[in-house]
């Protein structure tokens, strides 16, 4: 689940960085090192999308490592280091301290860092998104949609990404309807999938009609709750209809793909720079999936406030978008 640089420094930088690898003359080795499955159908599967598509557009040769424990992830990325590749992705904010320990040690290897704010030269980047604009707009539709007016958002652990979501949510649906109840918990585990479900079963007694969830398998206990009480649920970052068709409105995606490829892209012209780089709606990087079985459940005029309300957030209207921590 924020840059600015001068000129000169950010060309001194360069000099020092790895050289640019022309895709023509050989496949750029690409790693990507997840925290959990691909088949969690949020997260982890956002970011299997994106190297998947990736692989095909710039016919990279692609390692992929799942289910890497805290423990072991310095070990992963520099695993792949040693082996010489030239791009090592770790996804998610939990890879930001290891890849900073052990970056300058191979000065011809790009490290990645997704959902993070943490760069250094010459060539560790990070890959974060504006998860805070997602939840503002997961929020709103919330609001349009319930009945009930008591709405839920649960996240994995309180890490600032996840914050950035929650107050978002909260920020978003109160636009709409400033009297409506949203109701927040944390699980404390981004894989416990009956605590979720445990959480989101409670704010489903205390009439919430609406939940969404953030984390990695944790956010299916919140789905299979809203699934098995018949009410509706809002996705992240991956597509969740079909998890549950009858409940899910629509997902707050976060397309991994897009950002991936931006990243790759100017790994591969010679374009990047040891930074972060922050992407939201304005570079298709967040987005809203389809209504699929509720379009033509959501009146008209709801889903082009939706619309209009991410065309604002997209030309920088919306002033009262969650600070990014």
């Amino acid at each position: 689940m924020a840059f600015g640089r001068s000129i000169l420094a950010c060309a001194a930088l360069l000099l020092l960085a790895p050289v640019a690898v022309d895709a023509q003359d050989k496949p750029l080795r690409v790693a990507l090192v997840l925290p959990g499955p691909i088949t969690d159908g949020t997260f982890n599967s956002a970011a299997n999308k994106g190297i998947e598509l990736a692989k095909k557009k710039y016919k990279l040769d692609v390692s992929m490592q799942e289910n890497t424990p805290f423990a072991g992830m310095e070990e992963a990325l520099l695993n792949y280091a040693r082996a010489g590749y030239d791009v090592v992705i770790g996804h998610g904010f939990q890879f930001a301290e290891p890849a900073k320990k052990i970056h300058k040690r191979f000065a011809k290897t790009w490290f990645v860092v997704t959902m993070a704010k943490v760069s250094g030269g010459p060539n560790l980047a990070s890959l974060d998104v504006r998860l805070g604009d997602s939840g503002y707009v997961a929020g709103a539709l919330a609001a349009l949609v319930s009945k009930t007016g008591v709405i839920g958002t649960v996240g994995g652990i309180p890490v600032p990404v996840i914050q950035e979501y929650t107050d978002g949510f909260e920020r978003g649906a109160k636009r709409f309807r400033p009297d409506i109840e949203v109701l927040s918990a944390y699980v404390g585990s981004f894989t416990d999938v009956a605590k979720a479900k445990e959480i989101t079963t409670s704010m489903i007694e205390r009439r919430a009609d609406v939940v969404t969830a953030q984390g990695n398998e944790s956010v299916m206990g919140t789905i299979n709750a809203a699934k098995e009480a018949k009410i509706m649920a809002i996705g992240t970052f991956f597509d969740a209809h079909m998890a549950a068709p009858e409940s899910i409105v629509s997902t707050a995606l976060v397309n991994m793909d897009v950002g991936i490829d931006l990243l790759l892209g100017k790994i591969i012209d010679g374009s990047i720079e040891p930074r972060n780089y922050l992407f939201g709606f304005k570079e298709g990087v967040l987005g809203l999936a389809p209504y699929h079985g509720f379009d033509a459940k959501i009146p008209a005029a709801d889903k082009e406030k939706i619309r209009a309300l991410i065309a604002d957030i997209e030309a920088g209207k919306v002033k009262d978008l969650p600070k990014i921590r």
